[in-house]
């Protein structure tokens, strides 16, 4: 087949989670025997068709992925692959209010549309933005051949909201890269004076619904002698508010957003405990990617984190609440089970089976 993948900035993956999965995606499905094609943002890449990665075809258009203009983002990589896919997988909601269009223009109507997590709740957007990203969702849910959750959480949502039955496929982890101990201690010494298992970590963007400042305040109440955060503080008027506010803070090291493989894995794999404060999403990408490593997670509690962890590890939804579960220095309990590590739900061969097999399992309309 023929499958295009929308809706996303691009590779290489610079941005988050919908980026990480088209990088993992397309050269599986390539080696399935399927040809690929992205539409992608040349803003900070070169325009037009780049030169292929694993095989998959790049095509960059000169508009950004993200923010106001990803409404027409999304319509543009569409009209660019929908006389060409045999299969299209768009990624969010942002154009859902095409979807109607789009399901009669798509080649063989095979149209599938992951919905990510829940736009419409999402602190960073205003009345009229929530109002439009509400809309958007309940025009695609109810108008794509194929939905897909990538969480229980997301699929009882829709279910209980639209109706509507969503295939439910989770994001992988085991792209990540392992590092012995010797060389993630080098690592951390050298990049970033840390020392092993002595520091807590927390890898996400600069959001209020990803609770960093609550976080922070319930570390400084602990014990523990660091808090190593990764993330995209420059680029948001939240993230630069966090710097501002815990600047002197010698106890908070600050990250600003590192996508080095062995960075991240030398912080991920040698910490003393994560701290996971997402809670808008669905199966989130930083979360899974902390699994491999086995070191006790602390999550913020709410039925996405819960579905994805299997209810194991531990949960906080206050400030008082970690504080205590920090204090209380039992990490080893929330250390996850080695049947959740490998869970094929979090595999990306697995995950790309499902989605052929999702494409495959369309009707194609009549031409």
């Amino acid at each position: 087949m023929k499958i295009a993948l929308i809706g996303t900035d691009g590779l290489p993956a610079r941005y988050g989670g919908f980026e990480t999965f088209v990088e993992q995606l397309a050269p599986r499905l390539v080696t399935e025997g399927h040809i690929v094609r992205i539409i992608g943002s040349s803003k900070g890449r070169i325009s037009g068709i780049k030169p292929q990665i694993h095989g998959v075809e790049i095509i960059n258009i000169n508009l950004s992925a993200n923010g106001v203009s990803s409404v027409l983002f999304d319509l543009l990589s569409f009209i660019r692959v929908m006389f060409w896919a045999d299969g299209i997988i768009l990624l969010g909601i942002s154009a859902g209010i095409f979807l109607p269009v789009m399901r009669r223009f798509t080649k063989k109507s095979r149209l599938v549309i992951n919905i990510d997590g829940k736009e419409s709740q999402r602190s960073k957007w205003n009345s009229l933005q929530k109002s439009f990203a509400s809309w958007s969702e309940l025009v695609a849910v109810r108008s794509a051949p194929a939905v897909v959750a990538d969480n229980e959480g997301i699929a009882k949502i829709l279910s209980d909201r639209y109706q509507r039955q969503a295939s439910v496929i989770a994001y992988g982890g085991d792209h990540v890269q392992r590092l012995d101990t010797d060389t993630a201690d080098e690592i951390l010494r050298t990049h970033f004076s840390l020392t092993p298992s002595s520091y807590a970590l927390t890898v996400a963007r600069a959001e209020p619904e990803n609770h960093i400042i609550e976080m922070i305040e319930g570390f400084l109440k602990s014990k523990i002698p660091t808090y190593a955060l990764v993330s995209n503080f420059d680029a948001t008027p939240y993230g630069r508010a966090i710097k501002d506010r815990y600047q002197n803070e010698r106890r908070i090291l600050m990250i600003e957003s590192n996508y080095k493989a062995s960075d991240l894995a030398s912080l991920r794999s040698r910490c003393l405990v994560y701290i996971h404060g997402h809670s808008a999403g669905g199966t989130n990408p930083s979360l899974v990617e902390m699994l491999p490593y086995a070191r006790p997670i602390l999550a913020w509690d709410c039925e996405f984190n819960r579905f994805t962890l299997h209810d194991e590890c531990g949960y906080f939804n206050s400030v008082s609440n970690l504080t205590k579960l920090l204090m209380s220095e039992q990490f080893r309990k929330f250390i996850p089970s080695t049947g959740l590590i490998t869970d094929p739900a979090y595999n990306w061969n697995c995950i790309t089976s499902s989605y052929i097999k999702l494409i495959k399992s369309l009707p194609v309309r009549s031409q």
